[in-house]
């Protein structure tokens, strides 16, 4: 959060100066503002409110840094001056210093306990971090406090929904957003807000469209824009290898003769997961500039070339692999299936770290990733988000793998497992491969000259080098696998070629030995008929000991019955006694 310094009567030189920056700022403009500051700030190198002016332009150009050291100048200038010790207190938070922006806050109650933006600040600070209990009460005070003081100021407005969207209440935030914009259309702030407090994909990228249109140099949006094309373009390139290597998984439990059936529904499952995430990533796409898709994916060099081609490839083949799955029945096919299967990951693999690759140029060259504090908080998080999501997949690609190595022996096809293999490895790869290309980047970034915005302790060294260690040993690993991998891909003639064609017909019930086509499979139940049959004549005779069973004599004396009386019901009384 940042709010501006107090404007002054336009008679007074410097604060026509401070008028003229907060217009440039509304106009979109803060580095010509900045630039008139400093100017001003040559003619009156001792004015207060130029040097707080400074630092307030410094905040919304996010130079956290440079604003702490500007405001921590005013506030010891002028320590009763409250709103040098609210704007010192936003640029302590920024730089993840929150127990100094506390104070730094608190400090402003006492000065200006009435003024509204200084109270949306303090709830903005109580609520960052881990929020306790009594902190979120008093957050709340503080925000219902300044709509009072300020029910139609749409800066207020924009920060309590801020403070309301932290803490999980998206509901109460869009009805503030929706509120300002009631009277201040066009509020930039606010019809930023609107877009990320979207509920769908598809109403985010138009509500960002709508704000880069109003104002095309609106950093941030420009920046979310961009990753949310980039993640609608990457995602179906994830969702098409995971099918791929899916397939080849059912390849290896289902082809045989008995579960021929299961490819019809497992095939229709594939087809869904397809269209799905076509869907999602058409509902982002459609709202988009088309320049911008083109310029992604059409990009000059031959690392965008490759990455379209690899796109490609990974869609036709996830496409036709559902097909081929249902008609794709004699054995030396489903062979040379999974050669094209293996070929079409390795395509797909490459395809999706080069992606990734024009991604980070591109967000270099459009300034979004750029030597500066939040070109590396940027890279930071993107870091931590390709962190979290190669964890997870590494995770779940083991434990198929454990599942998979305890039950191959019961494999129809395990030729197949090396090729679902290498859709493991694909499937994860890039990720871990865009995080060394981040790394690379954050110390590109630092060595132009960019500083981080929190200062790092032992303890973030600490995680940082045995994230690292962790990210070599995990890339080593899958990259070792995939070289297995790509070696046992059935490319010459197996023992499974013999099984000739595969047919969907129940098991024989005898012998789970015999296997492969109709005719293999009678000719090896005649097989083993005709050496059980040998076996029972080549036995050798029995001897069956008789048994003498003796007769008995018995006289059995006749036994006469009684005589059985004659049963003579009784006559029922009514209940008139008749």
């Amino acid at each position: 959060m940042s709010t501006g310094p107090t404007p002054r009567p336009a008679q007074d030189p410097v604060g026509g100066h401070v008028t003229r920056a907060e217009m440039l700022v509304d106009a979109g403009r803060p580095e010509q503002a900045l630039e008139g500051i400093e100017a001003a700030l040559a003619e009156h190198p001792d004015d207060l409110r130029l040097h707080l002016t400074s630092g307030w332009l410094h905040l919304r150009l996010q130079r956290s840094a440079d604003a702490q050291r500007i405001l921590e100048q005013v506030v010891a200038g002028a320590p009763d001056y409250g709103q040098g010790h609210v704007l010192l207190s936003v640029a302590l938070q920024n730089r993840g210093r929150l127990t100094e922006a506390r104070t730094a806050v608190e400090r402003a109650v006492e000065l200006q306990p009435d003024d509204a933006a200084t109270l949306v600040q303090h709830a903005d600070v109580l609520t960052s971090g881990r929020v306790r209990r009594a902190d979120r009460a008093l957050a709340m005070d503080r925000i219902g406090r300044a709509l009072e003081l300020e029910p139609e100021n749409p800066s207020r407005l924009l920060g309590a929904a801020s403070i309301h969207a932290k803490l999980g209440e998206r509901d109460r935030a869009r009805e503030l957003v929706r509120q300002g914009l009631a009277t201040s259309p066009e509020h930039e702030g606010l019809l930023y807000a609107d877009a990320q407090l979207a509920a769908d994909d598809g109403q985010h990228s138009r509500a960002l469209v709508g704000v880069l249109s109003q104002n095309p140099e609106h950093a941030e949006a420009g920046y979310v824009l961009f990753l949310r094309v980039w993640q609608r373009l990457l995602a179906p390139m994830d969702t098409a290898i995971a099918v791929l290597a899916a397939a080849a998984l059912l390849v290896a439990w289902t082809m045989r003769n008995s579960m021929l059936g299961f490819f019809v529904i497992w095939a229709a499952v594939l087809a869904v997961v397809l269209v799905v995430s076509a869907l999602r990533s058409w509902s982002v796409l459609r709202h988009v500039p088309r320049a911008l898709v083109r310029r992604s994916l059409l990009d000059g060099t031959w690392a965008g070339r490759l990455g379209t081609v690899g796109l490609v490839v990974a869609w036709t083949a996830a496409v036709l692999a559902p097909v081929a799955l249902l008609v794709v029945r004699d054995a030396v096919a489903v062979r040379w299936l999974l050669v094209l299967l293996a070929l079409s990951l390795l395509l797909a693999g490459t395809g999706s770290v080069m992606l990734r690759r024009t991604m980070l140029r591109h967000g270099r060259e459009s300034g979004y990733l750029g030597a500066s504090e939040v070109g590396l908080a940027r890279a930071a998080a993107m870091r931590g988000g390709y962190g979290k999501a190669s964890a997870a997949r590494c995770l779940l690609v083991v434990l198929v793998a454990l599942v998979g190595a305890a039950s191959a022996p019961g494999a129809a096809r395990p030729d197949a497992l090396p090729v679902a293999a290498l859709g493991g490895v694909v499937w994860v790869l890039p990720l871990l491969l865009c995080l060394w290309q981040l790394r690379g980047l954050d110390a590109a970034l630092r060595g132009e000259g960019a500083e981080p915005a929190a200062t790092e302790g032992a303890g973030r060294r600490g995680r940082g080098t045995v994230g690292l260690v962790s990210l070599t040993l995990t890339t080593a690993a899958l990259g070792a696998v995939g070289l297995l991998a790509v070696v046992h891909v059935p490319v010459l003639p197996n023992e499974h070629d013999a099984d000739g064609r595969y047919v969907a017909t129940p098991g024989s019930g005898g012998s789970t030995s015999c296997a492969g086509s109709r005719y293999t499979r009678i000719s090896c139940v005649l097989r083993e008929n005709r050496e059980r049959t040998e076996q029972w004549e080549d036995r050798e005779p029995v001897d069956i000991p008789t048994f003498d069973v003796p007769t008995l004599d018995l006289d059995i004396p006749d036994i006469e019955m009684p005589d059985v009386p004659d049963f003579e019901a009784p006559e029922l009384e009514g209940p008139d006694g008749g």
